[in-house]
């Protein structure tokens, strides 16, 4: 069965939408699937179950935690290796921790329009770069993430589509609980 990688969008973010983790992976057992584990408060849950459509799974997820928790969340999901092949295709390469705290991946819940993208790709930031590739986007803040324009906001606003953002170490981690 396939192991997949669900990120939810803006839980736990200044005492909103609070999720307790040991709640959110109950709720995922319920839903049927097994080898539940979550990372961090921040809506990390690595599963495996045996659905293969990921619009419906997402679909699924998202209904149980409204019904759950009484709010509404996005949730994206990826298939382990699409999370590895988006890493191992970062065009940023870490050459110090401190340039690993300056990567970021932002995960489109669809792939944006073409004229959105090609006008979003004219918008040019001091100290930032990135990479639209489909339903995912390489960040590079190179004054740190608290300084950075290019929030996950402005890249749903200007997209049109719903996103959530997730630093390389953080990513890192994700694929090695999945590996185990």
């Amino acid at each position: 069965m396939p192991k997949y990688i669900a990120l939810l969008r803006g839980i736990n973010v200044g005492g909103y939408k609070k999720i307790m983790m040991t709640d959110l992976k109950i709720l995922f057992q319920k839903l049927g699937f097994s080898e539940v584990a979550s990372y961090i408060q921040s809506g990390n849950i690595i599963f495996i179950c045996n659905e293969m459509n990921i619009l419906k799974l997402e679909h699924q997820i998202e209904q149980a935690i409204e019904k759950a928790f009484g709010f509404q969340v996005p949730v994206i999901v990826l298939t382990q290796s699409k999370l590895q092949k988006i890493v191992s295709e970062n065009p940023f390469k870490a050459f110090n921790e401190d340039d690993t705290s300056k990567i970021y991946y932002v995960f489109l819940k669809d792939v944006p329009q073409k004229a959105a993208v090609e006008l979003f790709n004219k918008t040019k930031y001091e100290n930032e770069r990135f990479f639209i590739q489909g339903d995912y986007i390489y960040l590079k803040c190179l004054a740190g993430m608290g300084k950075a324009k290019l929030t996950t906001n402005i890249f749903e606003k200007r997209l049109g589509i719903e996103a959530t953002a997730r630093n390389h170490k953080t990513t890192l981690k994700l694929l090695e609980l999945a590996d185990n």
